[in-house]
This record gives structure tokens, C-alpha cells and sequence, in this order.
């Protein structure tokens, strides 16, 4: 309980959002009368996110998650609201989601934790600093305002600008001891890859070594160098 925010700055594709989801399955098994609302750039990303959770909490699947949490089971599933109950349905779901700009005006409360994935949609995006003044108001009036309570913050993304939403909330609260900004490169300070998982999975030195040849050096750095 001692931090209240926290963003995690690292490349893509590395299993942040899997491990994301893991962690609010774990949260909301835990506190399932409580609200978590997930927020991310775009409803596909979040449909993808849904089907993920379903699966990680169904009691038939592979992850046993009603032994876990024999006493937090999925009561409710809404796919065209994103939304599911966790022990009873309640007008506030215990997982919730929703994206930037979306109209959540009554019907979304975060009182357990507000989840932030990826809310820079993109290279494009990130060259627009009128883009970036938008996605910022949209995090303040539609997933910030959101949070009631206790309710903690997590924020997984790459970093694209100072101007993007971990770079102004960095700004805000550089000397807050209730806030962490975590920060992880594709490659660590021998130039070898901070994510060469076993098994052939994650990313080997060679393919991000690669990637530095052939992208130019301001993207290279926004999405490679966290």
C-alpha cells in the first residue's frame, strides 16, 4: 500500500500486458467487490485483453483459478461492454475496460486499481504534440477521474515522448515517494538483450542489435531505449 502510482516503461512485445493481466486476476481474485478499470488505445487491444482474461479465470481452464479463488468465481461476462463480475454482479463490474474518448459517464469506477496499457497509439501519435495535448486530456477526464477511494494506479507502455502521459505524470511526480517510474531497455549496458527468455521465446541481442541498424535513431530510442 505504499505506492499509489507506478509505470513500467519497457519495449514491446515482451509479455508486459500478459503479465498485466496475470497481476489483475491475482487483485481482483483477492478484492472482488472492488472495481478495476483497464484503459488502452484501442477497443481491439482491449477485446484481445477480455478473451484473455475469460480464459485465465474460467473454471474449466487450464490455470485453476476457481482453487485459487474458490470464493471470487466469474458470476458475469459482458463482451460487448467489457466487462466481468468476479462473486456477485454489481452495477460497477469488477473488471471493467474502456479506451480514451470513450463515453463512460456513469457507468465505470476504479476502486481497486486503474490499469493504463499502451495509450499512445503509435509512432504517429508520439510526432504530434496536438495528439499527445488530447490523449492527455482524455486520460484526466475519462480513465483518471474514474479512480474513487484507495483505488491504486499502474501504467505499462513504452516511452515515446516527454509529452506523453508516463512522461508528464513523471513531471508531476518526480519527488512524490508514493510514485515509481521502473524503466527497461531492450539492451543492457553490455549491449546484450534484457530479453532473451529460454525456450525461444522473448527477444534475442542479435534481433534487437538488428533492429538499431535498420530503424532510425529517434524511434529507436522512443521505443527501444525506456
Amino acid at each position: 500500500g505504499r505506492i499509489q502510482l507506478l509505470t513500467i516503461s519497457c519495449p514491446p512485445g515482451i509479455g508486459k500486458t500478459t503479465i498485466a493481466l496475470f497481476f489483475l486476476t491475482w487483485v481482483s481474485g483477492r478484492n472482488p467487490e472492488l472495481s478495476t478499470l483497464i484503459g488502452s488505445h484501442s477497443s481491439s487491444i482491449l477485446r484481445g485483453m477480455f478473451s484473455e482474461l475469460v480464459r485465465i479465470m474460467d473454471k474449466e481452464g487450464e490455470y485453476a483459478y476457481s482453487d485459487v479463488f474458490p470464493a471470487a468465481p466469474m458470476v458475469n461476462t459482458n463482451s460487448k461492454d467489457l466487462q466481468i463480475d468476479l462473486f456477485k454482479t454489481k452495477r460497477f463490474s469488477t473488471i471493467q475496460m474502456t479506451s480514451p474518448g470513450a463515453s463512460n459517464a456513469g457507468k465505470s469506477r476504479a476502486s481497486n486499481y486503474l490499469y493504463c496499457d499502451d495509450l499512445v497509439e503509435g509512432l504517429e501519435t508520439a510526432m504530434s504534440p496536438e495528439r499527445l495535448d488530447k490523449l492527455w486530456n482524455q486520460y484526466t477526464v475519462d480513465l483518471r477521474q474514474r479512480k474513487i477511494g484507495a483505488c491504486k494506479e499502474l501504467h505499462i507502455a513504452p516511452r515515446w515522448s516527454v509529452r506523453d502521459v508516463i512522461g508528464r505524470l513523471q513531471t508531476e511526480y518526480e519527488n512524490d515517494d508514493k510514485v515509481r517510474f521502473l524503466a527497461f531497455s531492450a539492451l543492457d549496458d553490455h549491449d546484450e538483450s534484457n530479453f532473451d527468455y529460454p525456450h525461444s521465446l522473448g527477444f534475442s541481442t542479435e534481433f534487437y542489435r538488428k533492429q538499431r541498424e535498420i530503424m532510425d535513431d529517434v524511434s529507436w530510442r522512443c521505443i527501444f531505449c525506456n
